[in-house]
């Protein structure tokens, strides 16, 4: 009789370890998708001097994700522009909360013309 408790009591452990780690890798998944078309997105921003159409759309095409340039003023040429990508994550087991993955870069305008 024991041992039946401990193998369920095992099972339900084991459970909420898979929810763990699922919500780990997923995690790590997506910061790594935002990673690479943050990089993408710096490419095109630096060329056109701020946040475009174009950028809105890759991002939201490529990883789901949106854009926000972190300061309202306008991008001078050689200045240092900042900007995050970001994707809501609903994660199952982590936190009863929405969680927000942010990546945040800065490119220097005009550095690629």
């Amino acid at each position: 009789m024991g041992s039946k408790l401990t193998f369920i009591l095992s099972l339900f452990f084991v459970a909420i370890i898979f929810a763990l780690l699922g919500d780990v890798i997923t995690i790590q998944f997506i910061y790594t998708n935002l990673d690479a078309v943050s990089v993408t997105a710096g490419y095109i921003i630096a060329k056109e001097g701020r946040i475009t159409d174009e950028v809105i759309l890759l991002v939201e095409k490529e990883a789901g994700a949106f854009i926000e340039a972190c300061d309202d003023s306008l991008p001078l040429y050689g200045s240092v522009y900042e900007f995050i990508v970001y994707r809501p994550y609903d994660p199952l087991f982590i936190s009863d909360e929405t969680i927000k993955i942010t990546v945040t870069r800065s490119v220097i305008i005009g550095y690629y013309n």
